[in-house]
């Protein structure tokens, strides 16, 4: 029994037939046959079942997230054996498929990543072991291709917002961004640091190498990083490492990895800071959590520097949220509720707000100019709004300035396709650009 145990939980690497030139080739033992072979008995008919309907790469990565979903400590245990059948069989058909080609010379490649799943094998480290066997803990890989330092592949162990992160950092290796003076790690390496192989890569486009070279606690606790006690410079091939990206899929949002010590890793993409928040926007999020995506980004800074002062401000956006503070005025808070508002900015300093509140029959409209009044805030004033009832353009005059106070746009955050502003009354507005027509 413990033998079948092993067996049935065995690295999906070891049964992986190599060529004559010590790679694992394109062709591989299905699980299942190796599982027939040790128990003298065919595959149970309802797995038999479940592995023939998964003949394509979208049916293969469903089924593989289907079957990690109920994984404990990202596949330390809580996975049932036909779970991992059906694990084993989709990552063969979609290595076998193959995804993006040449992978580390992609853009798709790069990014934060999400670990699922990995496998566990002996050769593995304990420091692998111990953190990526923790539900608690999130787990990330950083890959850092065309960073102004060369490139860089980061580990990143997130304990939670209030208390911190561990980032393991390497330079990274790959042919068409060659580190200067790199030597590929050779040998097996101590046992304490886990069994590693030299296997080559089946095409030279999938492998990152890569040296560690530092790692700090970040705490949020703290103002300052605890460096992580690991000599990396005295340790000489012990910090070195491969990864070979075996399925990078065509959108760019899921990935299978192999590394030197043995291990495959499931992966997703974690969403940007931005992603984040136009997907929150998107599926109509509650106030609450897009106002916290707005605040991770505002944490990154804004791209555009002084945005205010900037030309990217000109130009056609499209209102796609916003939280009007209690003391906004009633016809901004019609316009800003009725998910069809505009606003455009002309060079010549000119505003126009339009918002569709009954198609075909009733649109706000409200001219304004502008002014920059800082680095990061511009001066609005109001100077008459329209109601269009069909073909009639009924005008209302605001009162005059001087009996009104100053009206202003704070910008949080600009790039070149979204925005994010606050009125001078506390409103909070997230814009996304749209062509002129």
């Amino acid at each position: 029994m413990l033998q079948l145990l092993s067996l049935r939980r065995c690295d999906l690497h070891s049964i992986r037939p190599r060529n004559q030139a010590g790679n694992y080739g394109t062709r591989r033992v299905p699980a299942q046959r190796v599982y027939a072979a040790a128990l003298a008995e065919p595959i149970a008919p309802a797995v038999q079942t479940l592995m023939t309907k998964v003949t394509g790469a979208e049916e293969a990565r469903q089924a593989i997230l289907d079957a990690v979903s109920g994984a404990k400590g990202r596949g330390k245990s809580g996975i049932s054996s036909e779970a991992v059948d059906s694990l084993e069989e989709a990552v063969q058909i979609l290595e076998d498929k193959g995804g993006i080609q040449a992978p580390t010379n992609s853009a798709l490649l790069e990014g934060r990543w999400r670990l699922l799943f990995t496998t566990r094998p002996g050769s593995a480290s304990p420091i692998q072991r111990t953190f990526t066997g923790v539900d608690a803990f999130t787990v990330y890989q950083e890959i850092l291709l065309n960073t102004a330092g060369g490139a860089r592949v980061n580990n990143i162990v997130d304990f939670g917002g209030r208390i911190g992160q561990l980032k393991v950092e390497a330079e990274a290796n790959t042919v068409s961004r060659p580190l200067p003076g790199f030597t590929p790690r050779k040998g097996k390496g101590l046992p304490l640091f886990g069994k590693s192989e030299s296997t080559p890569p089946s095409s030279p486009e999938v492998r990152i190498d890569f040296q560690f070279d530092r790692a700090a606690f970040d705490l949020a606790a703290l103002p300052f990083k605890i460096p992580y006690p690991v000599p990396f410079k005295l340790l000489g091939d012990e910090t070195k490492g491969w990864l070979d990206i075996t399925y990078l899929s065509p959108d760019g949002q899921f990935r299978l990895s192999r590394g030197n010590k043995g291990t495959l890793f499931v992966l997703v993409r974690d969403p940007s800071p931005r992603e984040r928040l136009l997907q929150a926007v998107e599926r109509g999020a509650g106030d609450d959590e897009v106002q916290a995506a707005i605040e991770v980004l505002q944490d990154q800074g804004s791209p555009v520097p002084k945005p205010a002062r900037s030309a990217q401000v000109f130009g056609r956006w499209r209102l796609r949220w916003s939280k009007q503070s209690g003391n906004a005025n009633p016809l901004q808070k019609l316009g800003g509720n009725s998910g069809r508002s505009w606003q455009t900015i002309r060079q010549d300093g000119t505003v126009e707000n339009r918002s569709v509140i009954i198609p075909g029959l009733l649109t706000l409209r409200a001219d304004a100019t502008c002014e920059t009044a800082s680095a990061d805030r511009t001066a609005v004033d109001i100077s008459i709004v329209y109601f269009d009832i069909g073909p009639i353009k009924l005008p209302f005059k605001l009162p005059r300035k001087d009996d009104r106070p100053p009206a202003y746009v704070d910008w949080l955050y600009l790039d070149n396709d979204l925005r994010i502003t606050q009125g001078s009354r506390g409103s909070l507005f997230v814009h996304t650009r749209e062509e002129l027509e």
